[in-house]
């Protein structure tokens, strides 16, 4: 008897239902119908390089910039710097012609004087009205001696010179009888000026400095016992001495004004304006024949 074969069932993959399934090397369904089995998908490549581009690109806006505010920061400090430059070569001319005009201002005529004097003390002292500084510190164009054609060079060597010159009125190797009582008053912007003054004054020629080497009390003590025929001292001690009221002026003729000499800073006795203007008014004031020369 022949044995009769049990009937297979069909599994899914040999179901023959009229559709053709095909599919690609990673079971994505292709376009034609069939059905893809999608594995995960991979942007990240993608992403990554588009992440990186963008960073980049930043970078190189964040570079600009700082190249752009370095730049304009360069280029500030540069201007400040010719900026600061230019200042300075202003000042150097300004402190040039300052310094000639404090070398000649002892050659000019009176006129020119007293208005040089007149502009300091305006600068100085701008609230003033015009009648309190005439009463304080202006000099009257007749106060000044004309010096103006002395035509020799001011220095140590020609002091002598210049101080028979500006005195050609009275012989100052003799000296005067009432102490404390000189012919002529030298004022000097130091101590150590007023020292290397009085040594090109001849030894025959009286002569006595008061500066702040000594105490104030013991220069009146020597003034009261001296008779010096010129007397040399600095601004702040002369006025001490005028408030004191020991030094007399009813022989002065002569005020010379050390004014040519400079410091290392450049500073006239002139420049002491504060000082120099007041006492020069109260000597002129004080002696109707006083007169100030310029050396």
């Amino acid at each position: 008897m022949k044995r009769k074969e049990a009937p297979q069932n069909p599994g899914a993959d040999d179901l023959d239902d009229g559709l053709d399934y095909r599919y690609d090397e990673d079971g994505i369904e292709s376009d034609d119908g069939a059905v893809e089995i999608a594995g995960p998908v991979d942007n990240g490549s993608d992403e990554e390089g588009s992440t990186s581009a963008s960073v980049t690109v930043q970078g190189q806006d964040r570079t600009e910039k700082s190249e752009t505010i370095d730049e304009k920061k360069s280029a500030k400090a540069e201007k400040r710097k010719r900026m600061k430059e230019k200042r300075a070569i202003k000042k150097k001319r300004r402190m040039e012609t300052e310094t000639t005009v404090k070398k000649m201002i002892a050659a000019m005529e009176p006129a020119v004087i007293a208005d040089y004097v007149a502009k300091k003390a305006r600068l100085w002292h701008p609230k003033l009205s015009p009648v309190e500084l005439d009463d304080q510190y202006l000099l009257p164009q007749a106060s000044v001696c004309d010096m103006s054609s002395w035509d020799k060079e001011r220095s140590l060597a020609n002091f002598e010179n210049f101080l028979n010159s500006c005195t050609i009125s009275r012989d100052v190797a003799i000296p005067p009888e009432e102490k404390g009582a000189p012919f002529v008053i030298v004022i000097c912007i130091s101590a150590i000026r007023a020292c290397d003054v009085r040594r090109a004054i001849p030894k025959s020629v009286k002569s006595m400095k008061v500066i702040a080497k000594n105490s104030i009390s013991k220069d009146c003590q020597s003034l009261q016992s001296f008779n010096p025929a010129v007397l040399l001292t600095t601004p702040e001690r002369l006025k001490a001495i005028l408030e004191r009221e020991v030094l007399k002026m009813t022989n002065l003729e002569t005020v010379i004004v050390d004014s040519s000499f400079l410091d290392p800073k450049a500073r006239s006795v002139l420049d002491d304006v504060p000082e120099i203007l007041g006492v020069m008014k109260r000597l002129i004031t004080g002696s109707a024949k006083a007169k100030i020369a310029l050396f």
